[in-house]
């Protein structure tokens, strides 16, 4: 079982940061929370240049809310844009949050915006206007890969015949849903509600590794109907515009960094809307799930004591350095390659059938 508490801890440059003692692992380890959140995030999606050529509300999507160093650095860059910021952070505990209020001065990167935090602690949302910008800044809290299944809805010219997922995914043939999907609020692609009535899904179901198996696990998909939400617990929100993708990593988190959450993930997106993810994992597995899910994919810049970071997107003309087919065969020979389709983490090689997905990418074209 996963107990809790943080401390707080002093990295190498001299920076406080704080470990999770229940993962093992110390949030933003290299550089520090606010150097890295800058440099990882808010520069490479380019979000003071996307901002201020964009106009309406930007919406960014904050996975993975933590101690909220991401979400206040990019509070701090675009604070003398004058626009309107939707930010909707993602955590299944409120503690991390919590704790850095508690130790606000060591850390020293929530320059003025301690009040704003302690309210979106305590009431899950906040509003205010922080120099020349409007901001709304949420919280969903619980968690995210249930979440994403809640939030999904097809688009409404969807019907039964139409494949569920823009390419097959490992293990064959495509998937579908018999049935009906329901439309989006307001009947657009770019908003996304929980309905009133159950859904159907596809969902992955892990086949346990056998030790005479010869190939590693596969994701199969079935269809699943979501029990039906009661009309109070109705939840909506905009697909986003930039995505911070920060959970604990792959190895001690497993359940955040699967294919059929990417591929949840993708779905939610508005295709008409440039979307920008960006994470600090540069693992071949975890660039294998988001291609297989839909997206582009790329190498994201250095931070601290990394060499690569990644970046992914629903259209190329966000990516900078693509991955190319030398990355390919290189994933190919990989001892780590396979995207995981459950919450259970393990290290294979490509099967067959993903790596013929991946060659049918429009990236490797």
């Amino acid at each position: 079982m996963i107990t809790t508490g943080y401390k707080l801890v002093q990295l190498a440059n001299g920076a406080r940061g704080i470990q999770s003692l229940a993962y093992g692992e110390t949030m933003h380890p290299a550089i520090g929370p606010a150097a890295e959140a800058e440099a990882l995030y808010v520069k490479q999606l380019r979000l003071v240049e996307r901002i201020r050529e964009h106009s309406g509300e930007f919406v960014i999507w904050d996975v993975g809310l933590g101690a909220a160093a991401n979400a206040l650095a990019v509070l701090r860059a675009t604070r003398h844009l004058a626009c309107a910021i939707r930010l909707v952070g993602f955590d299944n505990t409120t503690e991390p949050l919590q704790f850095a209020l508690n130790h606000a001065e060591a850390l020293g990167y929530f320059g003025g915006y301690e009040s704003q935090a302690q309210t979106l602690l305590e009431k899950h949302r906040v509003n205010f206007r922080d120099a020349e910008h409007r901001v709304e800044w949420g919280l969903r809290s619980g968690d995210f890969p249930t979440l994403l299944s809640r939030l999904l809805a097809a688009p409404p010219t969807r019907f039964s015949h139409e494949p569920t997922h823009p390419r097959p995914l490992p293990g064959g043939e495509q998937p579908f849903v018999r049935v009906r999907t329901v439309p989006l609020l307001g009947g657009v692609r770019g908003g996304c509600m929980v309905p009133m009535h159950g859904i159907k899904l596809v969902e992955a179901v892990h086949e346990p590794h056998r030790a005479a198996d010869i190939h590693p696990p596969k994701c199969c998909y079935r269809e699943r109907v979501l029990p039906a939400a009661e009309p109070e617990k109705i939840e909506s929100l905009p697909a986003p515009h930039a995505i911070l993708f920060d959970p604990f990593s792959p190895a001690k988190n497993p359940a955040m960094w699967t294919l059929p959450l990417f591929t949840n993930l993708f779905r939610l997106l508005d295709p008409a809307r440039p979307c920008a993810l960006a994470t600090y994992s540069r693992s071949t597995m975890t660039r294998v799930a988001l291609l297989l899910a839909g997206f582009y994919v790329g190498a994201g810049q250095a931070t601290g004591e990394k060499e690569e970071t990644t970046i992914a997107a629903n259209t190329p003309e966000l990516i900078d350095e693509p991955l190319d087919r030398g990355w390919l065969e290189r994933a190919r020979r990989s001892h780590s390659a396979e995207p995981l389709c459950a919450p259970i983490y393990q290290q294979a090689r490509l099967a067959p059938a993903t790596w013929e997905g991946l060659q049918r990418h429009p990236q490797f074209r």
